[in-house]
C-alpha cells in the first residue's frame, strides 16, 4: 500500500505495488476494461458519468492521508484532490493538490497515476503508476444504517428529517491545513452531532434528551471526548429510539476520527456558518457580542473562524423541532448579574459581567472571549466571600451536583442562585437551604435582548449578605396578592416567610409528603 508525495515533475507520484488487475476497471457488479482494451463508447460514457460522481467527497488512502475530491470546473471529468496527512506532528506536513481528469488515452488519471480498479459497492479505488506502484483509496467507513432518517410523522421516509438545516452545496476545493487542527476536529464533532439530530428525526422527546446528554457530559466521570459520549456509552440507550437508530448513531460516532480533516467550518455570508454539509443560522447580535468579547488583537486572523467555531459548538444544543433556542443561552436579569462579582454558569454570548469574571462551558475555546474556566474546577479560583451568580443548566447531573455542593457554596460565597422546583431527591433541601426565596417569572435572552417566560417553576434566592438591590415592585406586589388570596400574612418580623413568597400551588408542592419528600 502507499500514498502520494511530490514527484520530480511537479505532480505527485502514487506509491504502489504490482497489480494482478492490470488492463481493466471493475465498477460495482460490472467489469469495464481499461485503456489497453477497447470499450464500447456507450459503456465508457456511462462509466465516466458514474465514476465522476462516485469519486467526489472524502477518502482515506492506504497509509493514512485524508483526501477531499471536488469539482474544479463545469466539466464533469475535471476534478481536484486535496491530500492532507492525518498525523499532525510531521514537520513538513502540507496539503497536496492533485488534478483528476479523464485523459486522452481513455483512462482516469490522478497526478501521474491511472485508475486501475473502482468498486462502487465496496467504495474502493486503486490507482497505479506506469512502473506498477499502487495506492488504495477507501471511504472512511461503510455508510451507517439510516432506515428511520427523515421519517415523517406517519412513519414514511422522506430523505433528511430537517432538510432546511443542510446547505446542499457541492463540495469546493479547500486546503484543510489552512485551518487550525483543533477547529477541524471540532468541525468533525459538530457535523456528527448534527447528523445524529437528523438520525433521530422529528421526535421531540429524544431530541430534548440529546440536549441533556450533551449538557451533562461535562460531569461524566469517564467522559473521554470533551463534547460527545463514546459510541458504546450507555447514555445513548436513554434516547428512547429504535435499535437501528442507536446502531446508526454508534456508526456515525466511529466515523469522527476519520473525518477530522474533511468537515470544513466556514462562513457563508454574514449570518450562516457551514460545518460540512450543515448550515447554522446565527444572529447578528451574537456575532457582535463575540467580537466585543474578543481578548486577542482585533485583527487576529483566527478571529472570524473562532467565532464561527463557537457558534457552531453551541448549536448542538438546539432542538430542531423547537421554536426556542436551547436554555443554555438564557440568563437572569442583567441588572442583577451586573451587581455580582462573578457568574458561575455563563457564556461569552450571555454573560453580564466583564471578561475575566465568568465561567463557561468550554474555556479551552472561550478563553479568547473572556472565560476564566469551567464548573466545578473554577470554584477554587473564585475569591472567598465574593458575590457569585449561580444559574446552572436545568439538567439532571448539573442540578444534582450544584445542590450537593450548595452548603459549601453558601459558606464560601455570597450567592444569587436560581433553582427549578422538580420532583427529585434534593427537592426537600429547597425550603431549608434557600429561605425567603422568590418565584422567578422570566429569563433574559441576550441574543434578542428580551425577556422570556420561565417554562418551569423556579426559585431565585439571594444571600442576605449580598448588597441590597432595588426590587421590582410589580414582582413583590404580584407575590403578595397571590399570597393574600390564600390567606397568608406577614410574620412578626415584618418580612415574608419562605412559603409566603410563593403561589399556593408551589407552596403545596414544597410541603413534605407522607414518604418524607
Amino acid at each position: 500500500g502507499g500514498s502520494c508525495w511530490p514527484g520530480g515533475n511537479g505532480e505527485a507520484m502514487v506509491a504502489a505495488t504490482a497489480s494482478p488487475y492490470a488492463d481493466r476497471v471493475a465498477f460495482g457488479d460490472r467489469c469495464c476494461y481499461g485503456p489497453q482494451l477497447s470499450m464500447p463508447s456507450g459503456e465508457r460514457s456511462l462509466f465516466n458519468e458514474r465514476f465522476a460522481k462516485l469519486i467526489r467527497g472524502h477518502w482515506l488512502d492506504s497509509i493514512g492521508n485524508s483526501i477531499i475530491v471536488s469539482k474544479c470546473s463545469e466539466e464533469e471529468t475535471e476534478l481536484i484532490a486535496v491530500l492532507t496527512p492525518l498525523i499532525d506532528h510531521h514537520p513538513e506536513a502540507r496539503d497536496r493538490v492533485l488534478s483528476i481528469r479523464y485523459a486522452k488515452l481513455r483512462s482516469w488519471r490522478c497526478g501521474n497515476a491511472s485508475l486501475e480498479w473502482a468498486d462502487e459497492r465496496q467504495q474502493r479505488l486503486v490507482w497505479v503508476t506506469d512502473d506498477g506502484r499502487r495506492s488504495v483509496w477507501s471511504r472512511t467507513v461503510a455508510e451507517p444504517e439510516t432506515p428511520e432518517v427523515g421519517a415523517n410523522a406517519n412513519g414514511s421516509s422522506g430523505g433528511s428529517a430537517f432538510p432546511w438545516r443542510l446547505n446542499h452545496a457541492p463540495p469546493e476545493p479547500w486546503l484543510p491545513l489552512d485551518v487550525p487542527r483543533d477547529i477541524l476536529y471540532d468541525g468533525a464533532r459538530v457535523a456528527a452531532l448534527l447528523d445524529i439530530r437528523q438520525l433521530i428525526g422529528p421526535r421531540s422527546e429524544p431530541q430534548e434528551r440529546l440536549t441533556h446528554i450533551l449538557m451533562d457530559h461535562d460531569l461524566h466521570p469517564m467522559r473521554g471526548d470533551y463534547l460527545i459520549p463514546g459510541a458504546e456509552s450507555p447514555m445513548w440507550q436513554t434516547l428512547k429510539v429504535s435499535d437501528s437508530v442507536i446502531r446508526s448513531i454508534a456508526q456515525r460516532i466511529h466515523r469522527i476520527p476519520h473525518e477530522a480533516l474533511s468537515q470544513r467550518v466556514c462562513w457563508s455570508g454574514e449570518t450562516e456558518v457551514w460545518v460540512g454539509h450543515h448550515k447554522i443560522s446565527v444572529r447578528a447580535r451574537d456575532i457582535q457580542t463575540l467580537k466585543n468579547r474578543w481578548v486577542l488583537p482585533p485583527n487576529d486572523e483566527r478571529k472570524p473562524l473562532e467565532i464561527a467555531r463557537l457558534l457552531a459548538l453551541y448549536s448542538v444544543f438546539d432542538n430542531p423541532l423547537s421554536n426556542r433556542r436551547s436554555g443554555v443561552h438564557l440568563g437572569l436579569d442583567p441588572e442583577l448579574r451586573r451587581q455580582c462579582g462573578y457568574e458561575l454558569f455563563a457564556s461569552p454570548l450571555n454573560a453580564a459581567v466583564p471578561n475575566g469574571r465568568f465561567a463557561s462551558k468550554w474555556p479551552h475555546v472561550e478563553w479568547r472571549f473572556g472565560s476564566i474556566g469551567a464548573y466545578p474546577s473554577v470554584l477554587s479560583y473564585l475569591p472567598i466571600n465574593s458575590v457569585v451568580c449561580v444559574n446552572p443548566p436545568f439538567t439532571e447531573a448539573y442540578l444534582a451536583d450544584v445542590m450537593a455542593r450548595l452548603a459549601e457554596l453558601k459558606l464560601r460565597y455570597r450567592l444569587r442562585i436560581a433553582v427549578p422546583i422538580q420532583e427529585v431527591p434534593w427537592r426537600k433541601k429547597l425550603q431549608s437551604s434557600l429561605p425567603s426565596a422568590q418565584l422567578l417569572k422570566t429569563y433574559y435572552d441576550a441574543s434578542i435582548e428580551k425577556e422570556t417566560d420561565v417554562l418551569h417553576p423556579t426559585l431565585l434566592w439571594e444571600d442576605p449578605r449580598c448588597p441590597i438591590r432595588e426590587q421590582q415592585s410589580d414582582q413583590t406586589s404580584d407575590a403578595l396578592v397571590s399570597l393574600a388570596n390564600h390567606g397568608v400574612c406577614m410574620n412578626g418580623t415584618g418580612s415574608l416567610q419562605t412559603a409566603m413568597l410563593l403561589p399556593a400551588a408551589v407552596v403545596a408542592g414544597l410541603a413534605p409528603k407522607a414518604d418524607g419528600m
